[in-house]
């Protein structure tokens, strides 16, 4: 009866798709969290207490515009612009591929423990939210309608719903947004941003979504940022980036904001890091992903998020030294 009882959780575990509900994770006191960034097939994390950059391992295909990354069960997805993607394993420090079946860019995020997605149609007008089955790897839809599509709108996650502000419409960078309630299945609008653009960026936290950057009627980028208080809905202008950016990403780490990769409005890299100052309501340039030294010429766009990281694996890399 052993020897059955073994073969039966053998094949248990062969039947899983995500070794993610499998491993044992580490000791929440020997985590960090980090800020961890992805252009082209290099990965870098950045630890701000001791303002140190260490490589991470190369992921396994080049990650182009538009590669959209998020933190998953303390793992990193990456979805391309193609429907290809990728997941990377701080346990082990390695990736492996994924097939996301995705027809159109689409904007991730994660609302109550589960990978949600808006995909635009611009043929037929129509945007399609998607909720991921990890187990099953595969999208479920949730709702397809006329509404929240445009081109380049910001989604970020806050409580129960995804929020869509700015985009493209037509020929017109817009200053409109939305939100989508994950438990009623529905969109709801709220006040309008104070800034028109598109391709911005933004995180959620505290009650209070922030906005920056992208590209604005002029067709430049912006260094505009806000914040949408949702107690309130309204939404306030707050201090401006150093570094115009479009497409770029800005996270939280311990109550800190930082903004980091994109590109600027000729398609060019952005690999200043900026974090904001709420006392001095300031952008202040805290540090530049250190691609250059690893490959000279590298016009990678970078991409990233916040992920946790064991310090078995943190010790083992090297600091990348100017």
């Amino acid at each position: 009866m052993h020897c059955l009882k073994l073969i039966a959780d053998a094949v248990k575990l062969t039947s899983f798709r995500c070794e993610g509900d499998l491993r044992q994770l580490p000791r929440k006191g020997l985590e960090t969290r980090t800020i961890v960034t992805c252009g082209g097939k290099y990965t870098f994390c950045y630890l701000p207490e001791k303002d140190e950059w260490k490589r991470l391992a190369d992921g396994l295909t080049k990650k182009k515009y538009g590669t959209k990354m998020i933190s998953y069960r303390d793992e990193l997805y990456a979805f391309s612009s193609d429907g290809k993607g990728e997941r990377y394993d701080p346990v082990v420090n390695g990736w492996c591929t994924l097939d996301f079946s995705t027809l159109w860019p689409i904007k991730v995020a994660v609302v109550r423990g589960e990978i949600y997605a808006i995909e635009v149609n611009p043929f037929t007008t129509k945007s399609t939210v998607k909720r991921y089955d990890v187990e099953r790897c595969s999208w479920q839809t949730v709702l397809s309608s006329g509404e929240g599509c445009r081109r380049g709108s910001c989604v970020v996650a806050s409580g129960n719903h995804l929020y869509l502000c700015g985009g493209k419409l037509d020929d017109d960078f817009v200053t409109k947004a939305e939100r989508f309630d994950t438990v009623e299945n529905k969109w709801e609008d709220i006040a309008s941003m104070r800034e028109n653009r598109a391709w911005a960026f933004g995180v959620a936290t505290e009650g209070k979504i922030f906005i920056a950057g992208g590209r604005n009627n002029l067709l430049l980028n912006s260094k505009a940022c806000e914040m949408f208080i949702i107690s309130t809905n309204e939404w306030q202008l707050i201090g401006s980036l150093k570094v115009p950016r479009e497409d770029g990403s800005m996270v939280c780490l311990k109550g800190t904001l930082y903004v980091l990769g994109g590109e600027d409005c000729h398609h060019r890299q952005q690999l200043s890091v900026e974090c904001y100052d709420r006392t001095e309501d300031k952008w202040i340039e805290k540090t530049t992903i250190p691609v250059k030294m690893i490959c000279k010429d590298s016009k990678d766009i970078f991409t990233g998020c916040v992920l946790k990281l064991s310090k078995g694996v943190l010790d083992k890399l090297d600091v990348i030294m100017e």
